[in-house]
């Protein structure tokens, strides 16, 4: 439609502006009910993490299972930080070059923050927060990779390796 800048016309075109934001409003609404609704049946909404897919058939939508290729080497990282004591780093190399591990979604291999935050996702014990910080903690449907045992040895050992590097101090040239 065509506005002039009278009155009318500028009245005309709040409502039908008004009228619009109302729908995305409500459709706003709608989507967070469907996202609710999802979580509470344990059914993770979101893209599943790296060692799981996302079921393709129309009767399981949105069920997550697990990756036969990328699991069992996500089970033995964390298995690995858990009772080998690994470091982040020393993962980040062994999937690097001894497993040539890349993720579904990108090309390259995983970035080292990238295995810090897979080895503190709680999704891979089959609990999720969500929304993340929410404090609504939800029981998934999908299979555990690992158990709630290993996923605090790992946390633990994470925590470790945070306070061991902030009480490390070092000399650079030209600082004193």
């Amino acid at each position: 439609q065509h506005f002039t800048n009278n009155p009318n016309e500028k009245f005309l075109l709040m409502i039908l502006c008004s009228q619009a934001k109302l729908e995305n409003d409500n459709k706003s609404i709608n989507v967070k009910r469907g996202l609710r609704t999802r979580v509470e049946m344990g059914l993770w909404p979101a893209p599943a993490p790296t060692g799981y897919l996302k079921e393709k058939s129309l009767d399981k939508l949105c069920h997550s299972m697990i990756d036969p290729e990328r699991g069992p080497v996500m089970k033995q990282m964390f298995e690995k930080v858990g009772y080998e004591k690994w470091s982040g780093r020393k993962v980040y190399h062994w999937l690097k070059f001894e497993m040539n591990f890349k993720s579904v979604t990108s090309k390259k291999g995983l970035t080292l923050s990238t295995i810090h935050l897979l080895l503190k996702n709680t999704f891979y014990y089959g609990e999720y927060e969500y929304p993340r910080g929410s404090g609504n903690w939800y029981k998934g449907k999908h299979e555990p990779l690992i158990s709630k045992e290993l996923f605090d040895l790992v946390q633990e050992q994470l925590s470790r390796q945070v306070t061991r590097s902030e009480f490390e101090s070092k000399e650079f040239a030209f600082t004193k």
